[in-house]
């Protein structure tokens, strides 16, 4: 008994660890990765634990301090999943803000190729004003999956 609540409860450690630093819950990470040699970092979340169909951008200092925080209806994201011609793969995410702000986050990466690049464009009524590119290594990315969502919340809102 007491070996399978010390199991029970290493698995619970072990999978809170593993979550994201910003994403709430496991599973709900859609795109994440550092920038500075891992002193900063970005996380985009599907917030399944929010009411409505939400979406949640978080951009953070590692230490804990957050310095950027959007939370939208899935349906207001724009969205670009690439053509899939040549050999070049990507697909990015924009979360709009109220004030004329543009977040994308980014991955591509070359056709066969296992490393994956990626990075944060940050627009102003439409102008790029920032590009950071991710720590090599860090992109992990499920935008493929997220893009179904949010084609799914603009059909049906």
């Amino acid at each position: 008994m007491k070996r399978a609540l010390l199991t029970a409860l290493a698995m619970m450690t072990s999978s809170a660890a593993m979550a994201g630093s910003y994403c709430e819950l496991d599973g709900s990470e859609m795109f994440s990765c550092t920038f500075n040699g891992g002193a900063k970092a970005v996380e985009v979340c599907d917030a399944f634990w929010m009411d409505g169909d939400m979406a949640s951008y978080g951009f953070f200092q590692t230490s804990g301090e957050l310095e950027k925080e959007i939370i939208v209806d899935k349906a207001s994201l724009l969205y670009n999943e690439g053509t899939g011609m040549g050999t070049m793969m990507s697909e990015s995410v924009t979360f709009q803000t109220e004030d004329g702000y543009g977040y994308e986050v980014y991955w591509w990466a070359e056709r066969g190729d296992a490393e994956v690049g990626g990075g944060l464009t940050v627009y102003q009524d439409g102008s790029e004003i920032a590009d950071l590119s991710c720590d090599a290594g860090s992109v992990q990315q499920s935008l493929g999956e997220f893009i179904m969502m949010i084609d799914n919340a603009q059909v049906s809102p």
